[in-house]
């Protein structure tokens, strides 16, 4: 089955490598051409340069058939698209500096056959030419590989998956320090030394005029394709990986990136990807703890490298809220309708408690209880409690004006400050992060006597205390004074109004 146009332009990416040769073959003659014309020209063509030109022919056509040889894969897929034909051209592209390197060799041993074949000794000039000529190839090899790649990189979104292309791959590859100073080994110093030498060594500059700007012009050509391949290989990703990570800074954890090749950039990416995936666990984890636990515990929970079975003591303001006559309303609803009744008004009033910095510790039935506590992001944890407090109440009265109760539905709230403990509370394999102690004890009872005070709120005179003038815009009455179970002194309570 043919491939499709989107992949027969993506496939072209593979046989751009097929110029590769070619491209080794046009660098190394024109140092070498240029270096006998420089130092051994004896009228137009020197015979050094005769035999450089007379192994042209027999080159090219080495390079022909290996180039169709590494591009046969890809030749096939065309017609057959396989899993074997897909193997083998990730497997070329993988090892392109490898097959290059057998490309320079085989470049070099054709000549040397060719000289061997033609009479067994080689003109003057001509071995240290196709030295030259080797040099200049192996410092191009690289900087000629990466500038096809960075050019082509569709054909990798054909041949791996986007899962595959997030990983960094195996595969040899340069340091971007080594690529640099090849480039200016090759186009700035040979040449450089090249003309010096030959000026010092005597040669006419109209012997070799024709062949030093032909080597210039080379040496042009190859210094912008070095600079492009800076541009486009790490410039342009290292840009798009910066913007990648100002999304993330910006809390947007689907940004991964694509890795195609296994250079510095390739393995920063890599670094990037596995970055963005520990922080998407994380972000899931805490979200995954916050349907149970607020998000400053979640955060807390993760914070600690070792789980503490044991507590620390924290000042803080409890709040109970519990629906008033549950048993005989939830009489009259089906299993489903009951969960269904409890979600929607667990909607409604929740929210207000982490709009004011508290944390919401457990859901007991028809009940919750909630925590305002500095060390989990409340930092005037009376007035945030009592401001939470009174947006429940408006609250309720929204969830009753909605018509989604199946009843006229009342609450009680009591809110108390004190010291308590938190932690970690059961074994390794199963804890619970709650909190205890008096102050606990006290919020609970005080919520249990709404009904008695017949108000939906009651605070303790330590609530009061601890506002300090942040809830001047409230209006509280006493209730008067309770005894309360646990208490040795009654307690002074106050409705909010």
């Amino acid at each position: 089955m043919d491939l499709d146009k989107e992949n027969q332009k993506k496939l072209q990416g593979i046989f751009s490598f097929t110029i590769l040769p070619y491209w080794l073959h046009w660098v190394g003659s024109s140092f070498s051409v240029a270096y006998v014309a420089a130092f051994y020209a004896s009228g137009p063509y020197s015979p050094a340069q005769n035999e450089l030109l007379a192994s042209n022919g027999i080159v090219i056509v080495i390079m022909f058939t290996l180039a169709y040889i590494w591009a046969r894969p890809a030749i096939l897929y065309r017609k057959t698209q396989t899993e074997e034909l897909r193997g083998k051209m990730r497997r070329r592209i993988e090892n392109a500096y490898r097959d290059g390197g057998i490309l320079l060799l085989a470049m070099v041993l054709t000549r040397l056959a060719w000289g061997l074949f033609r009479g067994g000794s080689m003109p003057p000039g001509t071995m240290p030419a196709i030295l030259l000529g080797l040099l200049v190839q192996a410092c191009t090899l690289p900087i000629a590989i990466d500038w096809i790649r960075t050019k082509n990189s569709l054909i990798m979104g054909m041949l791996y998956s986007d899962k595959e292309l997030y990983r960094l791959r195996p595969g040899f590859s340069l340091p971007l320090y080594i690529k640099i100073v090849l480039l200016i080994v090759a186009y700035a110093l040979a040449p450089f030394a090249l003309i010096y030498l030959s000026a010092d060594f005597g040669t006419a500059f109209s012997a070799w005029s024709v062949d030093m700007r032909n080597l210039l012009f080379t040496c042009t050509v190859n210094l912008l394709v070095g600079l492009g391949v800076l541009f486009y290989g790490i410039q342009r990703p290292m840009d798009g990986l910066i913007e990648k990570m100002r999304r993330v800074s910006a809390g947007d954890y689907d940004v991964m990136t694509h890795i195609y090749f296994s250079d510095e950039v390739a393995r920063l990416k890599a670094g990037f990807n596995e970055m963005v995936a520990g922080l998407r666990e994380r972000k899931e984890m805490e979200d995954a703890f916050g349907k149970y636990f607020s998000i400053e515990v979640a955060k807390e929970l993760i914070k600690n490298k070792k789980v503490n079975l044991g507590g620390e003591y924290m000042d803080a303001a409890v709040m109970f809220c519990d629906i008033r006559n549950f048993t005989p309303l939830s009489e009259n609803l089906s299993a489903g309708e009951m969960v269904e009744f409890l979600n929607t008004y667990f909607g409604y009033i929740t929210p207000p408690i982490a709009a004011h910095n508290g944390i919401i510790n457990k859901f007991m039935g028809d009940s919750v209880m909630a925590v305002f506590t500095p060390l989990l992001g409340s930092g005037h944890f009376a007035s945030d409690a009592v401001r939470a407090a009174v947006e429940m109440r408006q609250a309720l009265a929204a969830y009753n004006a909605s018509g989604k109760a199946p009843a006229e539905i009342k609450f009680g709230i009591g809110v108390h400050s004190g010291r308590l403990v938190a932690g970690n509370v059961g074994t390794l394999s199963r804890l619970e992060y709650t909190f205890i102690g008096d102050t606990v004890n006290t919020a609970a009872r005080l919520q249990s006597k709404t009904k008695d005070f017949s108000t939906d709120i009651l605070v303790s005179q330590a609530v009061l205390d601890g506002l300090a003038g942040r809830a001047a815009d409230l209006r509280f009455e006493s209730a008067g004074s309770a005894e309360l179970k646990g208490k040795k002194k009654p307690v002074e309570l106050y409705k909010i109004l």
